[in-house]
């Protein structure tokens, strides 16, 4: 039987009466916004079940039962998934029909691994929340201002720090381990059979989209590990640069607001959705893309709002998110919370209407970037510098959204490097290629025609992965002389650093994009969940093994060198 596309359970989800499904079996009364009424899972005299009909989801405080229009027919009615769909379906007048074979194949396998993770989200729940274990999350929950309503709400768990207490769980029982390992939640083991547990010692975060767990994000709480954060890895379901935490509880909120905000981690956009700001949308582990943009844009986002910390990481990260909307032509803003706070901190701390009046009163994000290429110029710049400047703003002040913001973006621009407005009118008139602020005043070196092979890049990560965990390789990764070799420039700058004796954990902080750093984040995080304990002679199977790889794709191709920029 075909299975069902995530494309038609979406139509399904957006035109089906959510209210109308419950009232069949629950009388529901007008409260606020919502709908309430007895809940139908347990016992109770005084209403705590809730319908949301923006959120197209019902949630009972009483017991913690959650879902959306699917979920309750199945467990009111007694129906498997495909059972309470093809209802659902047919008195919403959708169309459950596969467009053809091949895609009815990819789309059951989707489902099946959609299926795995829901059982893992189930047990990483019961551990949270019935074990000894959990304990430790509990008590990071209740710092952080998390609310059991809130983490239940968000089906949020714990994975015990043990190597295979999911893989060995009466969860899994039964299912294929190629399912598990596929779906991002078990890693071979490097020596033997079978799988370890890839979350362990972390509170995880489901990452839902298209009404079901796709991937998790998880926070380390026990153990050792660079990497703070651990992601699920891209699967046939989950794709980070495809894929904004919370756009499905969002996306109601967005629509109707016209405004996306976007905010850097999982538990900022929590935070934010539990005071009441419910158009808080954040993206998983990776920097902001275009497909992102085009996900709030088809969600009804006429603006964005980019609301960052004001640590260097932050800045750099609005920076990028502000030029691609910029070079999208999508309005956006970016706020940063005054004190170093998060944005759930600043909420709770100036109330729902006192956060949204600074959000309406954030800077446009064409004068953030205006102000972060101006700021690079030092008082008294000689001429070339200021030349070079005005040649770098080029392209954000002509993206200006009106002729008056565009004045006084040049008069902003002749203040800053001390020349006539009608001069630097003059100059800023010409054609600009990009919308972008420098990092430096030097003009950039031209992009690589062709991308660098997915071949190298992983064996730049492992190389600097290994030492990264065991600095003592320093020296011999130095003498082999593997440095000058890399051919990505931020791995090669942070290996030449650790080489020449910085401390391993800042130059893994330097290295950018965020998505290389998260990339070498994850392949660290790997490392030490599978107990690998590199030695000197592993190192040198593994230089020896990137030479040859190098040599191989430059035969291959004309010269794959990203040059430094």
């Amino acid at each position: 039987m075909a299975s069902i596309s995530d494309e038609k359970l979406q139509e399904l989800r957006d035109r089906v009466d959510l209210v109308a499904v419950v009232q069949r079996r629950v009388p529901l009364k007008k409260s606020g916004h919502d709908w309430k009424g007895l809940c139908p899972f347990h016992g109770e005299k005084t209403s705590s079940f809730y319908v949301v009909p923006d959120k197209k989801m019902f949630h009972c405080f009483g017991c913690g039962v959650s879902g959306d229009a699917i979920k309750f027919v199945m467990q009111t009615e007694g129906r498997s998934f495909r059972e309470a769909v093809e209802q659902l379906a047919n008195e919403a007048g959708v169309d459950l029909t596969p467009p053809d074979a091949e895609e009815a194949r990819r789309s059951a396998r989707r489902a099946a691994l959609g299926e795995v993770n829901e059982k893992a989200c189930t047990f990483y729940e019961r551990i949270l929340w019935e074990h000894p274990k959990g304990e430790i999350a509990r008590e990071h929950l209740r710092q952080r201002g998390i609310t059991e309503d809130t983490a239940k709400a968000w089906r949020l768990g714990y994975a015990p720090n043990l190597w295979d207490s999911l893989i060995k769980s009466h969860a899994l029982k039964g299912v294929d381990p190629r399912l598990v390992e596929e779906a991002g939640l078990g890693v071979p083991r490097k020596k033997g059979e079978g799988l370890y547990d890839r979350f362990r010692g972390r509170l995880t975060i489901p990452i839902r989209e298209s009404g079901r767990i796709v991937g998790f994000g998880g926070r380390l709480l026990e153990g050792q590990s660079e990497a703070k954060y651990l992601n699920s890895p891209d699967t046939a379901l989950y794709q980070k640069g495809h894929t904004l935490f919370a756009l499905d509880r969002a996306r109601e909120a967005i629509r109707r607001d016209g405004v996306a905000l976007f905010v850097e981690g999982y538990f900022d956009a929590v935070g934010l959705h539990q005071a009441g700001v419910s158009t808080a949308i954040a993206t998983c582990g990776t920097a902001l893309t275009d497909k992102h943009l085009e996900l709030v844009t088809k969600a009804g986002a006429r603006e964005l709002v980019f609301v960052f910390d004001g640590d260097a990481a932050g800045m750099r990260a609005a920076q990028r998110a502000s030029e691609i909307a910029a070079a999208q032509g999508a309005p956006a803003r970016v706020l940063v919370p005054p004190g170093g706070e998060d944005p759930d901190e600043t909420v709770l701390r100036v109330g729902v209407r006192g956060f949204r009046e600074m959000l309406a009163s954030a800077q446009p994000s064409l004068e953030f970037l205006l102000d972060r290429a101006l700021g690079q110029l030092p008082a008294g710049a000689p001429i070339e510098a200021r030349v070079r400047a005005v040649d770098a703003v080029k392209g954000i002040v002509q993206a200006a959204p009106s002729p008056l913001a565009r004045d006084l973006y040049v008069e902003k621009v002749a203040e800053k490097v001390g020349a006539p407005v009608d001069a630097i009118a003059r100059a800023l008139a010409g054609k600009a290629v990009i919308v972008s602020a420098p990092k430096t005043a030097a003009p950039k070196q031209a992009e690589p025609g062709k991308p660098l092979p997915h071949s190298v890049l992983k064996a730049e990560l492992v190389i600097l992965a290994a030492v990264v965990r065991n600095p003592g390789l320093a020296p011999d990764l130095a003498h082999s002389g593997a440095v000058g070799e890399f051919v990505h420039p931020a791995l090669r700058d942070a290996a030449d650093a650790v080489c020449s004796g910085a401390d391993p954990r800042i130059a893994l902080r330097a290295v950018e994009p965020d998505s290389l750093r998260q990339r070498l984040l994850d392949a660290v995080g790997e490392m030490e969940q599978a107990g690998d304990h590199t030695d000197a002679k592993r190192l040198s199977n593994l230089v020896r093994k990137h030479a040859q790889t190098v040599a191989l794709e430059r035969k291959q191709r004309a010269s794959p060198r990203v040059p430094r920029g």
